[in-house]
């Protein structure tokens, strides 16, 4: 519940009602949700375009809107967002059965800003329109968190005799063009393949037969499933730390015009049927992929740092990144490669290796790099000389 004007209501009825270009601030507290009864709904819904909701601190660990996986309503999240322009920030949302924040079709230049997004049971932020793109959106300067707890209570997905997958990640979208995805920490979004049994669909395992699993792949830190020719995703920025998979374009459907600059991808993990690449393009086109650094510290980590697939895949560039793992072409695809390193590094290099701070520590050691016109600044915003460092931070003695 909450308290407006003396009266008590809930934040769901607080935003329904808002008008128009309304500001919502949140005092410091914990927000929590009734159980949804049958046809009930009780998560944040917004409907009208341009409403702002954030903490009045502007402290986002101080504003907690927490499921305490509860169910919502159908399968519906913490927030749904069903109108243009809306923002979100400043705030925690944490513990949600299935989807912390999901946009739907009318969602278009929706910010999501400083937000901290924890143990989401399915993808942390989803976007489906079912019909049409949802354009324009940004996602900044937030921390997407799993913790033991989130694990034991992620879905799974797939077949209910065998082959069930742990259905978690970080930004997860379809139908989506326009995206900008920047400066965001990603860390330790993955499903254990240890410990007891999870309920295949968390706190509903009636709705698979009561079905249990371990372990499994989670979808990427991010993964951009398609978009529309003429538009193109940006993401820059992210330091992903210990998850599943780094980013992914593409796999079933095509991305066009994607970014993918100055991201470090570290992982402490043995490559596993739980632990994969960091970066992958799978059916993409006119896309850049350069100044990155991936680097994986377990000696079986997985084999490749990153990877492209699949002949669909053209017009790709991979310029001026960093990583200890393979730089490989999979299924047909090609690419035109510049100034990479690959297969060499070793924790030395780094500033902090071992918590993911991919930092340059010794910057002679990856050698040079010819500054792409495209990527003028490295992972901290500052600019690069020419020639400048292989990989997402450019080394400055």
């Amino acid at each position: 519940m909450v308290e407006v004007d003396g009266q008590k209501t809930t934040l769901r009825e607080v935003v329904m009602g808002a008008q128009e270009g309304d500001t919502i601030l949140l005092q410091d507290g914990l927000y929590t949700f009734n159980e949804a009864g049958q046809g009930q709904y009780t998560g944040v819904y917004f409907t009208k375009p341009n409403v702002i909701l954030r903490s009045q601190s502007g402290d986002a660990s101080a504003v907690i809107l927490d499921s305490e996986y509860k169910g919502l309503g159908g399968q519906s999240g913490v927030i749904t967002i069903d109108a243009p322009g809306v923002v979100v920030a400043d705030l925690t949302v944490r513990r949600s059965i299935f989807h912390l924040v999901h946009l739907w079709a009318n969602a278009d230049d929706v910010i999501l800003h400083n937000l901290e997004l924890v143990d989401g049971g399915e993808q942390f932020v989803k976007s489906s329109s079912g019909d049409g793109e949802i354009d324009g959106v940004q996602v900044s300067c937030s921390r997407f968190l799993m913790t033991d707890e989130g694990r034991d209570n992620v879905w799974g997905y797939g077949p209910v005799n065998g082959g069930t997958r742990c259905y978690t990640g970080g930004i997860d979208t379809h139908e989506a063009t326009n995206w900008v995805v920047r400066d965001n920490l990603f860390s330790g979004i993955y499903c254990d393949a240890e410990g007891v049994q999870r309920p295949a669909h968390g706190k509903f395992p009636e709705l698979r037969d009561g079905n249990t699993y371990n372990g499994g792949l989670a979808e990427h830190a991010i993964h951009m499933w398609d978009s529309s020719q003429g538009s193109g995703h940006t993401l820059t920025r992210n330091r992903i730390v210990n998850c599943a998979r780094g980013i992914g374009l593409g796999l079933v459907s095509t991305v066009y015009g994607a970014t993918i600059t100055n991201n470090t991808v570290f992982s402490e993990h043995a490559g596993s049927g739980e632990h994969d690449v960091g970066i992958t393009v799978d059916r993409a086109v006119d896309t850049l992929v350069a100044h990155n650094t991936v680097f994986f510290s377990h000696p079986d980590g997985y084999a490749n740092g990153i990877e492209y697939r699949w002949g669909e895949t053209n017009n790709l560039t991979l310029h001026g990144n960093l990583s200890n793992r393979r730089i490989r072409a999979r299924d047909g695809a090609t690419a035109a490669l510049s100034d990479n390193v690959a297969e060499m590094g070793d924790a030395s290099w780094f500033v902090d290796a071992a918590s993911g701070d991919l930092h340059l520590a010794d910057c002679a050691a990856p050698g040079e790099a010819g500054l792409h016109a495209d990527v003028p600044l490295d992972l901290d915003a500052e600019p690069r000389s020419e020639p400048t460092t292989p990989g997402a931070d450019q080394c400055a003695e």
